[in-house]
C-alpha cells in the first residue's frame, strides 16, 4: 500500500510544468529592460549601494583636503625664482613637444569606427541586423576610401607628367594600404562565417 505522500509525488511527475498556470505573484521581466523590472525605490537603493561600493576605493583620496581652484590654464612668464616655476613651462619642455598629427589621429578614429562596426556585427544575433551592419561598413569604406581611390586612379590614368603620376601612385598605394588595414580589422573582430 502506498502512502498519500508517495501518491502525491507520483502524480506531480505526470503534470508537465509547461501546462501549469503562471503564478499571480510572477511578474514579466523584459530581456531588454536594463532595470530588470525593479520598482523606483528598489532602483534608488541599488544605485545608492553601487555608488557607495565604488567610492570605497577612493575614501583615502577623498579625505585629502581640497585646494582652492586655480585661475585657469594660463602659464605665466616665470623665472627660476618664481613660485609658479615648474618643468612644464621651461624652454626645454616646450621645444621637446611633438606637433599634433591631425591625419594620423583621423585615421586612428576611422579604424576605431570600423572596429566598432565589426564588434557590433559579431554581437548581433539576427541575420538582418548583421546584414545592415555589413552594409554600413561597406558604405563607410566607400565614403572614406574607395571613392577617393577611384578619383585618384582616374587622375593617374589621365596625367602624362611622370612626377605627378608618381605622386598619385603613392597616394593610391596609401589608400590601398588603408583599405587593407580596414579589412584586416573587420576580419579580426567580425565572425568568419559572414
Amino acid at each position: 500500500m502506498k502512502t498519500a505522500q508517495h501518491v502525491g509525488c507520483e502524480v506531480d511527475t505526470w503534470i508537465a510544468e509547461e501546462e501549469m498556470p503562471a503564478s499571480a505573484q510572477l511578474k514579466v521581466i523584459r530581456q531588454n529592460d536594463p532595470d530588470y523590472g525593479l520598482t523606483e525605490d528598489e532602483l534608488d537603493e541599488r544605485n545608492e549601494f553601487i555608488q557607495w561600493y565604488l567610492l570605497q576605493d577612493y575614501v583615502p583620496l577623498l579625505s585629502v583636503p581640497k585646494q582652492a581652484a586655480d585661475a585657469g590654464f594660463y602659464i605665466p612668464q616665470v623665472d627660476v625664482t618664481s613660485a609658479e616655476y615648474s618643468a612644464f613651462n621651461t624652454h626645454d619642455f616646450q621645444e621637446g613637444l611633438k606637433p599634433f598629427n591631425n591625419f594620423g589621429y583621423a585615421m586612428k578614429k576611422i579604424m576605431e569606427r570600423i572596429r566598432d562596426l565589426a564588434i557590433l556585427h559579431s554581437s548581433l544575433s539576427s541575420e538582418e541586423g548583421r546584414l545592415n551592419t555589413q552594409r554600413r561598413y561597406e558604405a563607410f569604406l566607400e565614403a572614406r576610401f574607395r571613392s577617393r581611390l577611384a578619383q585618384l586612379i582616374e587622375r593617374c590614368q589621365m596625367t602624362a607628367d611622370p612626377d605627378r603620376k608618381l605622386e598619385l601612385r603613392q597616394k593610391i598605394a596609401e589608400l590601398t594600404r588603408r583599405i587593407i588595414e580596414a579589412k584586416r580589422i573587420w576580419e579580426r573582430y567580425a565572425p568568419w562565417d559572414s
